[in-house]
């Protein structure tokens, strides 16, 4: 049996299994569901306290060691479309104590297709659970021409948020990826004129045995009625394995609907200063190369850790030169542990 099988099956069998129980999501008598997700959630924040034992213990911290506990961390201030859709800016600065299996499924009109399952996890320490996480993060090996930035340092590690200094929020995180280690390092300075939230926010990541990397994003960001948000944002970046500089233009609008579902709108330009990419007579392409309009509808459907999203997109690429490419991505989050 093709992992492709295996995964299509347990994708089934989950979906099968939650929805067995109850298809009601007011009913207030607690399925076998319900218990799974109370046990596991439990399970992960046990995790968490044990691991801030030991290490705090070891460490030689205690309660009101000033090494480890701190007031002045502001390194979360993410929007609660941030949260809702648990995107990359959610990984990178959220405080929550989680466990997430998020299972993929990507049909292209010119690519092949994929499913994949996905696991990601932070466990702050209680002790020092404002400064010091482990997390968890399955890593993207190959990036979909549908691009997303300021992407989330996959593998596994050890987050430390430093104290706010001079306005400026700086988190580091060192673990392996791929078996090899790496170190990354993230600073944002949030500022704010009039209606606008505007973030600038610099990565820098180096891995021993495949790349060194910096990337630049500056995030405008508006808030309509408290809950919609119109976000643009800049995007720029290097890396050791490629030539030129990326940069690109991603418009986005999020339109809340309750507390349980929302839409986005994204328009996205892509270039590079050098195309990697030859072509005849073209070697030396720079220029935008891909032109992407994207759809997503989140909800959280039934569980409030059940959630289902599906994202239509349209691309104009010039490997395929500029003729539309079409995908569908559609995945489900299995959200255990809880939110800050």
């Amino acid at each position: 049996m093709t992992s492709l099988t295996k995964i299509s099956m347990a994708l089934l069998c989950s979906i099968s299994f939650i929805f067995a129980d109850d298809l009601s999501p007011t009913q207030e008598k607690s399925s076998s569901a319900d218990i799974l997700y109370n046990t596991i959630s439990e399970k992960v924040l046990d995790w968490s306290s044990l691991l801030d034992t030991r290490l705090s213990t070891w460490m030689g911290f205690d309660d009101n060691d000033t090494l480890c506990v701190s007031n002045d961390i502001t390194q979360e201030d993410l929007s609660r479309v941030d949260t809702f859709f648990q995107n990359d800016r959610y990984l990178n600065e959220t405080k929550d104590i989680y466990v997430r299996l998020r299972l993929n499924t990507y049909w292209y009109s010119q690519e092949s297709n994929k499913i994949n399952a996905r696991l990601s996890a932070q466990l702050p320490f209680n002790k020092c659970k404002k400064q010091w996480k482990l997390f968890l993060h399955d890593i993207i090996t190959k990036q979909s021409e549908i691009q997303r930035t300021d992407g989330f340092s996959g593998g596994v590690g050890i987050r430390y948020d430093r104290e706010e200094k001079f306005g400026i929020n700086a988190s580091y995180s060192v673990g392996l990826r791929n078996s090899s280690p790496y170190f990354g390092a993230r600073y944002t300075l949030p500022l704010h004129y009039g209606t606008w939230k505007i973030e600038p926010v610099q990565t820098f990541k180096y891995s021993t045995k495949y790349y060194f990397e910096e990337e630049t994003n500056l995030y405008l960001d508006n808030l309509f009625n408290r809950a919609d948000l119109f976000r643009i944002q800049l995007h720029r970046k290097s890396a050791s394995t490629t030539k030129g500089t990326d940069y690109g233009l991603i418009l986005q609008y999020y339109k809340n609907l309750g507390k349980n579902a929302g839409w986005e709108l994204t328009q996205s330009f892509f270039g590079n200063t050098h195309y990697n990419h030859f072509y005849e007579n073209d070697e030396n392409y720079n220029g935008i190369n891909n032109y992407v309009t994207s759809v997503s509808w989140r909800e959280n459907v039934w569980k409030k850790w059940f959630y289902y999203e599906i994202r239509p997109s349209v691309n104009f690429h010039k490997d395929h030169n500029y003729r539309p490419s079409y995908s569908i991505h559609f995945l489900v989050d299995f959200y255990f542990g809880k939110y800050n």
